[in-house]
């Protein structure tokens, strides 16, 4: 006899046998139930975590948004440290220029090689003061034409040097520290042109 709430039915075999209809759905029903509490218990955990990362990324933008500003801060305390020194370098050129003028100035007839000496002393104490600070003259007379430290500005037709051989220096050319700041203009040979009578011929 089958009582209420049982349901008979037969297995594999053909054999009769009695399912309790109220205890599967309960057992369903509480798997489900734990299921979503360790659901909600795990985007709680992950609501958190994201929560704390956020934390950590805003904190690392803040500091790296600091550390920017305190490197511009230096970088431009060094570069205006730097101008500074060399200012006061080329100063005494300045006042040794300056005097050399107001001496032209009083003088009617300076004679020109006292002139040319005390220039050329300016010249001396400024050189030696920008090569302190890293500059040098760029070689360019008598050399083969390198693009990367020469400027062509004209060429020249001759057969005396070699092709692409720096002829003249029009403007003297510098490295700072080992970079090119500013190229020689130079003038530079080339073969001459063939003559009609050689193309005919």
């Amino acid at each position: 006899m089958v009582t209420e709430g049982e349901v008979k039915g037969r297995d594999r075999e053909g054999e009769e046998q009695v399912v309790t209809e109220s205890e599967e759905p309960k057992d369903k029903v509480g798997q489900l139930q734990k299921e979503l509490r360790d659901a909600m218990l795990q985007k709680a955990e992950s609501e958190k975590k994201a929560a704390e990362y956020l934390d950590r990324l805003k904190r690392m933008q803040a500091d790296m948004e600091n550390i920017q500003k305190i490197t511009k801060r230096q970088l431009e305390t060094v570069t205006s440290q730097a101008s500074e020194r060399l200012v006061l370098k080329l100063l005494p050129s300045l006042d040794a220029l300056r005097q050399a003028v107001k001496i032209a100035d009083s003088i009617d007839s300076l004679p020109r090689d006292e002139i040319a000496v005390g220039l050329k002393m300016l010249e001396e104490q400024m050189a030696e003061v920008l090569e302190t600070e890293g500059l040098e003259e760029i070689p360019a007379e008598g050399r083969i034409l390198d693009t990367e430290l020469h400027e062509v500005v004209s060429y020249v037709e001759t057969q005396e040097k070699p092709e692409n051989t720096v002829l003249e220096e029009v403007r003297k050319g510098y490295k700072l520290n080992g970079k090119v700041i500013r190229p020689s203009l130079v003038v530079v040979s080339k073969k001459p042109a063939p003559s009609e009578v050689e193309e005919g011929g």
